[in-house]
């Protein structure tokens, strides 16, 4: 099935299929900008069909950008078959990961009269297409950056990926709600993405202790100088006996988050502690699980496929029965996302992007709620629409090497 997926896409270069249903109701024109590396991933294809070498065979992977694409084509595609009373007229093109590919394709005359346009996947080739849709007023739908740089001023820019600030926030309600009164350290290192996370949250802390009766204890240290009120100290002297001690390690660094993990490790026996890590912590490739576990480590990610959730096992028992393998979160991904847009523009058209906002939207693994990015503005109540953004994402606990929500 894939490779026949493959080559639709490769057939008719930057274009593919159209899906249509009840021809008596308008077509709703919806175009996907994916990096799909569609040349490469037939070439890959045939040769893992041709080689007799089963260990060459095993080396062979399609690129990581190929196979995000792909699952969430296919997601697309089943999320089109699972509504049988909307007629739409789907538009795949195939970017490259490559700036100049992606303006190539943003020069389709066809995409000025699409309804919506999804993608693209690199922060790059996002800020790309949503600049475009800014220009043309069409609505730009982003399930995959979560960067905040992507676009400004932008009315017509949904950003589905959650920004870190709904990361922080997320992580921040829920030391709130399992551990008032603890003792809260934030290690950062002095980068500036980190930097401004442990801000966040030195912020929020701050704010809730001004009214809060039992409040919690706050150490905000920086690597750089290991200062906390004007004295040198480490993460091991802020550790606070007969309270949970929240460490919050806001690094996206790998190495140093093991390096760190390590050296706690055994004051465990000694002292309660919590770690609450970065999103990326849960792609890491180098991570000790054991130190993950053993902290019994909170972790966020926007995705979960509810069990006991309907529509969940409804998808993923027609994904088995149609691709004979589980689809992964880009494949859930893809099939809420069209849902979502559908039910979306079929309610309120091409104009939907003014009714979303306080918008709920429960899925297959992923819940969409929709609110308002302000941009900076005094007083605040002033502020004009920056974006719209999905806040939601999901705090997670390692325990026995499990993630559980």
């Amino acid at each position: 099935m894939k490779k026949f997926c493959w080559l639709l896409l490769l057939a008719v270069p930057f274009s593919s299929a159209k899906i249509l249903a009840q021809d008596s109701l308008p077509a709703f024109n919806i175009a996907l900008i994916l990096p799909f590396q569609a040349q490469s991933g037939v070439d890959m294809l045939e040769m893992f069909e041709t080689s007799r070498d089963i260990t060459f065979k095993n080396k062979i992977r399609l690129h990581p950008d190929a196979e995000v694409s792909l699952n969430y084509y296919l997601g697309t595609l089943q999320a089109l078959r699972h509504d049988s009373t909307t007629k739409v007229k789907l538009f795949v093109y195939d970017c490259g990961n490559n700036d100049s590919i992606t303006t190539v394709v943003l020069k389709k005359p066809e995409l000025k009269k699409m309804d919506a346009i999804i993608g693209a996947v690199s922060t790059s080739n996002a800020r790309q297409v949503a600049d475009f849709c800014k220009q043309y007023k069409i609505p730009n739908i982003q399930p995959f950056s979560p960067s905040k740089s992507l676009t400004t001023d932008n009315p017509y820019h949904l950003k589905l990926a959650p920004a870190i600030d709904a990361h922080v926030d997320a992580m921040f309600n829920s030391i709130v709600d399992s551990f008032a009164g603890g003792n809260i350290i934030l290690y950062t290192p002095a980068i500036e993405k980190s930097l401004s996370v442990a801000q966040r949250f030195d912020s929020l802390f701050k704010d809730y202790n001004k009214t809060a009766v039992n409040k919690f204890t706050v150490s905000l240290l920086n690597t750089k100088d290991m200062l906390v009120n004007g004295k040198k100290t480490t993460a091991s002297e802020l550790l606070r006996s007969g309270k949970p001690n929240i460490w919050i390690i806001t690094s996206f660094d790998e190495s140093f988050v093991n390096g760190n993990l390590r050296v706690l490790h055994s004051q465990r026996s000694d002292y309660r502690i919590v770690v609450y890590g970065m999103p990326t912590w849960l792609g890491g490739d180098i991570l000790r699980l054991d130190y993950i576990n053993d902290y019994n480590t909170r972790i966020t990610d926007p995705f979960y496929a509810d069990t006991a959730n309907a529509t969940a096992t409804a998808f993923a028992a027609d994904y088995i029965a149609e691709h004979e393998q589980m689809p992964d979160k880009y494949a859930y991904l893809g099939f809420d996302v069209t849902r979502f847009l559908l039910q979306n523009l079929v309610s309120n058209g091409r104009g939907f992007l003014n009714s979303l906002a306080t918008q709920r939207y429960k899925g297959a693994g992923y819940i969409f709620d929709i609110a308002k990015n302000k941009l900076p503005a005094a007083p605040p109540a002033e502020a004009g629409l920056n974006y719209l953004e999905n806040r939601h994402v999901n705090v997670f606990r390692v325990s026995e090497y499990r993630l559980l929500k």
